[in-house]
């Protein structure tokens, strides 16, 4: 099953009439930090980059902070800047059971070029390391010792 494929502006305004979806960007830290969507967004990467090298390697933390924060039947729209990513990360959703995960089309330079609401907004609860904190935290108390 594929991810439904919606436009910048079909994304605005599910985002403008549907409170409880949210656009989850899996982009890098660094490309969410110098702009994204305004609305309920949060950045989640898919991939990280490494510093010196450019050489991407999967966050193998994506699915448990998903899956910490939204429910089954949330509403997901995955965003990047060229679908790439997006894509990636709406399949892994589906495949783990989320039914109502879309991508969006020519990703976030796609949402500038319409004109559409931006922000640099990157505070607790909508930045990466304030939504992984937490899910690693709750992890190291479940360890036991044989």
């Amino acid at each position: 099953m594929s991810p439904k494929e919606l436009t910048p502006q079909d994304v605005h305004k599910v985002m403008t009439t549907n409170p409880a979806a949210v656009y989850l960007d899996v982009r890098t830290v660094a490309e969410f930090a110098s702009g994204h969507p305004r609305g309920k967004v949060v950045n989640i990467p898919i991939v990280f980059h490494h510093p010196t090298t450019q050489e991407t390697y999967p966050n193998n933390s994506f699915l448990e902070v998903v899956e910490s924060l939204y429910a089954k039947d949330a509403q997901i729209i995955a965003g990047c800047d060229n679908g790439e990513r997006s894509r990636q990360a709406a399949n892994q959703l589906l495949r783990a059971g989320y039914a109502n995960v879309c991508v969006m089309l020519d990703g976030y330079p796609g949402w500038k070029a319409q004109k559409l609401p931006t922000t640099t907004d990157n505070r607790n609860g909508i930045s990466y390391v304030s939504l992984l904190t937490p899910v690693k935290r709750k992890g190291k108390k479940k360890v036991t010792h044989a």
